[in-house]
């Protein structure tokens, strides 16, 4: 008697548990606001080399930050830390957390322009990037095929009960089929499309439409930006802005989630996570 009654309170705490960001997202009234949202996503795009949630860290500690290394990568680009610079948190994997500094907290040689440099993009999206996505999604049991499709859609994803079938319009450029296997990907990996055995994500498949497409739109963006491609999420979401002045009950939690993990999806030392992780 007294396990079933410790099972149950167990259980309803875990119903009733609010992840920190979400918390964090329903009471702030700056990320309420869907102009303030578009600029936090914009904000997490100018960092690539850090996780969507690091950025998301460093955006909660200063938003006006220019360009973050640790004091070891300020040094091996000829900057020192200054004595009084007020560090930033960010998390590491299997670790703590780590402090690193912005260039406005340095001093040295090298500007702004040419630590920037190696890292910007041109445009010029590498399209292994989507052979890879597409190689280390059937992982996770999700089957991504191009075809022709007869009302020129770019895509569409279904719940197969034991895989996901995702299609792609197989008449568009790469750039185009990236992008909406990336917006697919969100819907599957934010539990839009209901779950499959074993799989890591909650099913969110009751959702209101428009929460589903703003959370997968704004995967999209993050993911495809942050590799240098611009894609027709920034303009459905600046549409969505214009006509809307607070944001839905959107999971900002869910959204830098997946748009890290589909990062991962691109490189050959990608992992599945397992259910319950």
């Amino acid at each position: 008697m007294e396990q079933a009654a410790l099972f149950s309170t167990k259980e309803e705490k875990s119903k009733e548990k609010i992840k920190a960001l979400d918390e964090l997202f329903k009471r702030s009234s700056v990320y309420n606001n869907s102009t303030k949202f578009f600029e936090l996503l914009k904000f997490i795009k100018r960092f690539p080399s850090l996780s969507p949630f690091n950025a998301f860290l460093i955006h909660t500690q200063n938003p006006g930050v220019e360009f973050v290394m640790n004091e070891s990568k300020w040094l091996r680009f000829g900057r020192k830390v200054i004595s009084y610079a007020r560090p930033l948190v960010i998390l590491v994997p299997f670790g703590p957390v780590e402090f690193v500094y912005d260039i406005k907290d340095t001093e040295g040689e090298s500007s702004l322009e040419e630590l920037t440099n190696p890292f910007a993009t041109k445009g010029n999206f590498d399209r292994m990037i989507y052979y890879k996505t597409i190689k280390n999604a059937l992982k996770e049991n999700v089957v991504i095929d191009e075809k022709e499709i007869a009302n020129a859609a770019a895509g569409y994803v279904r719940n197969k009960k034991n895989h996901f079938d995702v299609t792609i319009n197989s008449t568009w450029d790469v750039n185009v089929k990236y992008s909406t296997l990336i917006h697919e990907l969100g819907h599957i990996y934010c539990g839009h499309a209901g779950v499959i055995n074993r799989c890591w994500w909650k099913d969110r498949s009751k959702l209101a439409p428009d929460i589903k497409e703003i959370e997968a739109e704004s995967v999209s963006y993050l993911v495809c930006a942050r590799v240098g491609l611009e894609t027709s999420s920034e303009s459905y979401l600046s549409e969505y802005i214009k006509n809307q002045k607070i944001m839905p009950l959107i999971s900002l939690d869910t959204i830098l989630t997946v748009a890290g993990y589909i990062e991962q999806l691109s490189l050959n030392t990608f992992k599945p996570k397992k259910p319950g992780k």
